[in-house]
């Protein structure tokens, strides 16, 4: 990274003799990506990306420009166009960059072994998650794409508040999607794996799982509609979540523009519904010191036992609403203002194993894979989402279902929840968002 000591700080004191408020973020990630097919290695890349960011705030008015030429010339040029955004904006009262806070919390973010671990030692890794995959069913024929992936980044922000700070954090992870084929029918299955730490990443395990989630799906067919208990698998749950999350957003709520308006302190679900957003879980792959702001990280109980408590706040939502920042407010590159998101951003298990809670379904579904869930409606709260997985009868499993519908709005699915499975998992949607099983009553399915 082309950085001395001193040049995020030069940055600052030139922008703060135009403005009266700076902010200089600069961020760069270095990604491994690795394609195998057929037991061959398709491609590598090895890519790095970066660049540096200012925003300006002058008479209440915010002003955005970016540049990855670090220069000083191109520098200068990002200064003037910030200067020059600012001044067709709107004044905000609220919005102004925040004072340092001390992160309290001492969490790993970098692990050793992923830098460490030599290149063909990856590529060993998503050749054996392929072989993994044919090796655990005789159905498979074929592998759609096989990936492993790795991101190291470094980011620093400073501004004229007085924050300066720095981190590196690391993670990989790795992909599956594979072909099932049997009697002339076919069926796709895949699964995915993130971890910030080398060693967590097990290839049998996702080649497996990404056959199993094929073979098992096929001569799936539909199953009639009328009313039904649902139990969520943890993907399927964390893709609901993930799609509702926007929902969760202090600016949306402000904005009048979710499903939580006015639901502050009021019950939104069920009793056993507890939701929460931290930034500062030791394994989650979203765990970082600060958000992109500068604001320390933590945890947020978003609800509480089925009762709303907290939106996520960025520092300026904060401002608006009188409440405590959440440090919510990131960025998917430097090119980019902060928006609201979650961090690692999860429902509390309970203490039912899976199968205990298929034995309590006397006709229901067992969602496996939802489609669609980017159509819900995060103002309405309304929903109808495909879904794959299989038919429940007097607590077994009988036979694979595909082209089923579920239908309704958030509330009613909140509010129908009547138990919270122990299988808590994690995946990389917006975030990384987990759940364990979740079981739902009485949910309009639509099928033949």
């Amino acid at each position: 990274m082309p950085l001395t000591k001193g040049f995020p700080r030069s940055v600052l004191e030139k922008a703060r003799k135009v403005a009266d408020e700076a902010e200089v973020y600069i961020n760069f990630r270095e990604q491994l990506k690795i394609d195998v097919l057929n037991q061959k290695l398709e491609s590598i890349d090895d890519v790095t990306d970066g660049g540096l960011s200012i925003r300006l705030i002058k008479d209440r008015k915010t002003g955005f420009s970016y540049t990855a030429d670090l220069d000083e010339h191109s520098v200068d040029q990002a200064i003037e166009q910030a200067l020059n955004n600012l001044k067709a904006s709107q004044a905000d009262i609220y919005f102004s960059f925040p004072e340092p806070r001390a992160q309290t919390t001492n969490i790993p973010l970098v692990d050793s072994g992923i830098g460490r671990t030599k290149l063909e030692d990856k590529i060993k890794l998503a050749l054996e998650i392929e072989s993994s995959a044919y090796k655990s069913d005789k159905s498979i024929r074929k592998s759609e794409k096989i990936v492993y992936e790795d991101i190291l980044s470094t980011t620093i922000i400073i501004n004229s508040k007085g924050i300066d700070i720095s981190y590196q954090k690391a993670i990989c992870g790795a992909f599956a999607d594979v072909i099932a084929e049997k009697d002339g029918l076919m069926e796709r299955g895949s699964w995915i794996s993130y971890s910030n730490k080398y060693s967590m990443l097990d290839p049998v395990q996702i080649g497996t799982e990404a056959a199993k989630r094929a073979a098992m799906m096929l001569g799936a067919g539909q199953e009639k509609s009328g009313r039904a208990s649902i139990l969520l698998s943890p993907w399927a749950a964390t893709t609901l979540i993930s799609a509702i999350a926007p929902a969760f957003s202090a600016e949306y709520i402000q904005k009048g523009k979710s499903v939580f308006c006015g639901a502050q302190n009021k019950q939104v679900a069920g009793r056993k519904l507890t939701i929460i957003d931290s930034g500062v879980i030791e394994r989650g792959i979203a765990s970082v010191p600060y958000d992109d702001e500068g604001v320390p990280t933590g945890e947020t109980v978003l609800i509480k036992d089925g009762v709303f408590l907290s939106p996520l706040h960025s520092y300026s939502t904060s401002k608006r609403s009188k409440a405590d920042p959440t440090a919510n407010s990131f960025r998917p590159s430097y090119r980019a203002q902060p928006e609201i998101q979650p961090t690692n951003l999860y429902i509390r298990p309970g203490s039912k194993a899976e199968n205990e809670l298929i034995d309590g379904i006397s006709k229901g579904f067992h969602v496996v894979n939802i489609m669609g869930a980017h159509t819900i409606n995060p103002i309405s709260g309304d929903f109808s989402v495909g879904f794959s997985g299989f038919f429940i009868e007097n607590g077994r499993i009988t036979k694979p279902v595909r082209g089923m519908i579920i239908a309704g709005n958030i509330h009613e699915l909140f509010n129908h929840i009547e138990e919270i499975g122990s299988d808590i998992m994690f995946f990389p949607h917006n975030g990384n968002i987990g759940s364990p099983s979740v079981l739902i009553s009485n949910l309009a399915v639509s099928g033949i």
